[in-house]
């Protein structure tokens, strides 16, 4: 149980700081992605960095999300101590409802929380196989001479004068090469078959190819972009993303070649063409036959446009504000409720946490007052349907004096069960009563001894109270001192007199496992609501 109740928790956490951003991307990411793919006619530039751009805002995105949800829960106060863990409340009428993997099993937050760890498994096993396809990359080098581009004189004699620029760069022949392909962060290296040193026009244009690719650090943003797609493998609009992108960016080198007239065209088709036959055996460097089927459409591209105009800054500037937008979109994205976000939420419950007693508005939840500050501080913001404020005149006219402070009006889905699924405690903190110190969480909390079942089978409906039609919840707090035994019980929330002197009646024969703090029993205060209720009630148990 505690283990389905860990994946609910992880998948509840799991809804706001990563699948809410991963939807929202997609609810904008999909049209513009369909936008791009019938806009053929737009310069491959655009292209290539619009869905460069969509890429990299996803994983920025959910940062942001969490970088947003961090700084707001850090810039709030920090709230006081508060009630300890509550029980699922008793119901006199009928059998309790005990916790179990089945109702559990139910809860979407738990099969949420699953899909998290085996999404996160083969993410992790992904970059685990980019690490093992690098390490491959690099041990081939063993086996291959590189030297300096520059010093290859009859290459260097066909490549265009600005290629001199490129002088650190390393070149090698393979006969285990099918394609020529480039790698390399800061020393940038390019791999050659053996066979295109025979042919010395077609050589030039493949490296030419290759050097396009180190001048444009192609290799360095793909590493990052290879990494993102490990990471959510699971979308599939990612995966196209990648593929197109894969293709536009061989057509922009495809049109930085070509653009000097040393090249002719119809050769680079052959040269191509001849290389899409081969097969790729190096998936994680950069080649320049990236993928057959993308094949027509670069040499289309090329017969097609006599001049491919690169505006590369007006392309880059306006897809770089487009995805700052965008980023910011989904980071500053909450999870809501009919209108009402967690971050506000949980604001107004760290406001009414760290206020004054005096100063506290008075609280009406679906139609009932109600004074226990830490529990309303600690609902949890999927169960809050509407939150009306009422300020100073207005609240006093419904309330009177009670209301001095103004009113809090929450309206709940499920009250029953909001009241018992009560976000934990974040803090350990320890207060003075009148004897000694007290802790409201420990390490080991309190547990009742027999269940709740027990302490249901001692409890009689008041026969006062039966023929009066009373019922309703009461809250009772106590401590559960070093030996298991209940002390200085109270009533915090109560519906009548003899309801409540039952449910203190019955909480002083409450046997409890001592809680415990360092492995040593300790006082823990501790809250328990029971809550009464007829069997012609009409009320949800």
């Amino acid at each position: 149980m505690e283990f389905v109740n860990l994946l609910q928790s992880f998948g509840n956490q799991m809804i706001g700081n990563f699948w809410l951003p991963v939807v929202v991307w997609t609810l904008v990411a999909t049209p513009l992605a369909l936008v791009l793919h019938k806009w053929e006619s737009l310069q491959p530039i655009y292209h290539y960095h619009s869905r460069t751009a969509l890429l990299l805002v996803l994983p920025l995105g959910v940062l942001g999300a969490y970088l947003v949800d961090f700084i707001s829960s850090a810039t709030q106060a920090t709230g006081e101590g508060m009630f300890i863990v509550i029980q699922n409340p008793i119901t006199v009428s009928g059998a309790t409802a005990e916790p179990s993997v089945l109702s559990g099993l139910s809860n979407p937050n738990f099969w949420i929380g699953t899909g998290s760890i085996i999404a996160g498994l083969v993410a992790t096993a992904l970059v685990l196989k980019l690490i093992f396809d690098f390490v491959q990359l690099k041990n081939i080098e063993q086996d291959l001479e590189f030297s300096l581009l520059t010093s290859e004189k009859d290459l260097m004699e066909n490549l265009p004068s600005a290629s001199k620029k490129y002088r650190n760069t390393l070149i090698a022949y393979s006969q285990n090469t099918n394609i020529p392909y480039t790698y390399g962060w800061l020393s940038t290296k390019i791999v050659v078959p053996a066979d295109l040193k025979e042919q010395p026009s077609a050589l030039a244009m493949a490296v030419q190819h290759e050097l396009i690719h180190i001048k444009n650090r192609d290799f360095l943003l793909n590493s990052f972009l290879i990494v993102i797609k490990s990471f959510f493998w699971f979308h599939p609009l990612i995966h196209n993303l990648y593929t197109s992108r894969e293709e536009y960016r061989e057509v922009i080198c495809d049109s930085e070649v070509l653009a000097n007239k040393e090249f002719s065209q119809k050769k680079y088709a052959s040269l191509l063409f001849e290389l899409a036959k081969r097969d790729n055996q190096q998936k994680l460097a950069l080649s320049m036959a990236v993928n057959p089927s993308s094949l027509k459409k670069r040499i289309q591209i090329m017969s097609n446009q006599n001049n491919l105009s690169m505006n590369f800054r007006s392309s880059f500037l306006i897809t770089f504000f487009a995805a700052s937008l965008l980023t910011l979109t989904i980071s500053c994205t909450d999870m809501s409720q009919d209108g009402i976000t967690n971050s506000e939420v949980e604001k107004t419950q760290s406001q009414m946490t760290s206020a004054d007693e005096d100063k506290l508005p008075l609280f009406i939840i679906n139609g009932e007052e109600y004074t226990d500050k830490d529990k309303v501080t600690r609902l949890k913001s999927k169960y809050i349907k509407h939150i009306q404020v009422l300020k100073e005149q207005e609240a006093t006219n419904l309330y009177g004096s009670k209301a001095k402070n103004g009113a809090l009006k929450i309206t709940l889905n499920n009250p029953e069960k909001a009241f018992s699924d009560l976000k934990d405690e974040e803090m350990l903190v320890v207060q003075k009563s009148d004897s000694e110190d007290f802790y409201h969480t420990v390490e080991n909390m309190p547990e009742l001894k027999g269940g709740l079942a027990s302490l249901q089978q001692k409890i009689n409906y008041p026969k006062k109270a039966r023929e009066a039609g009373e019922q309703g919840r009461v809250v009772v707090k106590f401590i559960v001192n070093k030996q298991g035994v209940v002390e200085d019980p109270e009533v915090v929330k109560g519906v009548s007199e003899s309801l409540d002197q039952e449910a203190i009646r019955v909480v002083k024969q409450a046997e409890f496992v001592p809680g415990k703090q360092d492995g040593k029993p300790v006082k823990v205060q501790y809250s328990l609501p029971i809550t009464y209720q007829l069997p012609d009630s009409k009320q949800d148990s």
